[in-house]
């Protein structure tokens, strides 16, 4: 039996430019499980787009109007392809106010605006991360026959990197990217972050040892003592730390691990170092040794998480350990 049109027309469009995959998938995926619409693409409408926010919305994949909006582009982007392709015509044909469509769904559907914290939950991070291992998981350099793939492929690598550092040694950006070879000790197990030695796990450890390997032997050259880690992996182009927002950007559309907030002009990866910080707050860290990690001022730590009425977890066994290791306390 031949494959139905929508999802050979999805892998086509798929081939070509992966970036929207993760919601072109769910609308196809739910034309063809759900409402069998696979193999009629004429009798395909807006009612089914809307459909799919509502079916994706109650199993708790589309809960805001940031990643309702997403899932909107993404079939945009796909329609505009099948129309290049005079396969079908453009369902949003017709459309008054694309604005007003967008008001009209997030307002039936109860989408809420996404709020936020400048940080996220332990949650969230461990997806991020999780999204990020499955990517070059599932995908090898050799297996990209486009330029453009094989750029993206060599993003991801670095922000992989950049933000498993961050959440191990959540410090500024800037600090990060500023890191060198030398930095690191002979074999990838500690790395020096403002002034602090940092142990490195060994899933970090791997992937920042095979990217270094991978490099240089597609650039045919070694890394030097001197040289900054994101610097050589980006070689021979110029990198630039603002360039780090594009990757975080361009990843959350393909895979949309965690919610974003689309009004944005970028996707702030500030956001890593925060819940970081926060994750260790909440853990009981001494507010003394976050400034000391990560540059920022205990004033601003304060400033950001104490006072936001954060719930401490453990609180009371933290305290009880804490008083235990005053030197006092085995003479009372």
């Amino acid at each position: 039996m031949s494959e139905k049109l929508l999802i050979t027309w999805k892998q086509e469009y798929l081939d070509r430019d992966d970036t929207y995959s993760n919601h072109v998938t769910k609308f196809v995926d739910y034309l063809d499980i759900v409402v069998d619409k696979a193999n009629e693409p004429k009798n395909i409408s807006r009612q089914d787009i809307e459909g799919s926010i509502e079916h994706y919305n109650s199993k708790g994949l589309i809960k805001t109007r940031s990643s309702m909006e997403n899932h909107l582009e993404a079939i945009k982007d796909f329609y505009k392809y099948l129309v290049s392709k005079h396969y079908t015509d453009d369902i949003f044909n017709n459309l008054a106010s694309y604005q007003d469509y967008k008001d009209m769904i997030a307002l039936k559907y109860n989408l809420p605006e996404y709020q936020s914290r400048g940080f996220r939950e332990v949650g969230d991070m461990i997806r991020l991360v999780e999204q990020l291992d499955l990517y070059f998981e599932s995908i090898t350099y050799g297996n990209h026959k486009g330029i453009n793939e094989k750029k993206r492929y060599i993003k991801f690598m670095i922000l992989r990197i950049f933000i498993k550092l961050t959440l191990v040694a959540p410090a500024k950006k800037s600090v990060v990217c500023a890191i060198k070879r030398s930095d690191f000790n002979d074999d990838f197990r500690s790395v020096l972050i403002n002034s602090v030695n940092i142990r490195i796990p060994n899933g970090l450890r791997r992937d920042i040892k095979e990217a270094i390997i991978f490099i240089s032997k597609e650039r045919n050259k070694e890394m030097l003592e001197d040289e900054v880690l994101f610097e050589f992996l980006y070689s021979p182009k110029k990198f630039r730390v603002e360039y780090l927002n594009e990757f975080f950007s361009l990843f959350l559309k393909r895979t949309e691990a965690i919610d974003i907030d689309t009004d944005s002009s970028s996707f702030q990866l500030e956001v890593i170092m925060n819940s970081a910080l926060y994750c260790m707050v909440k853990n009981g860290a001494n507010p003394a040794l976050l400034s000391i990690i990560s540059g920022v001022k205990i004033s601003r730590l304060e400033e950001k998480f104490y006072d936001n009425g954060i719930v401490i977890d453990f609180a009371e066994s933290l305290i009880n350990d804490e008083i235990s290791k005053t030197q006092y306390f085995n003479y009372i």
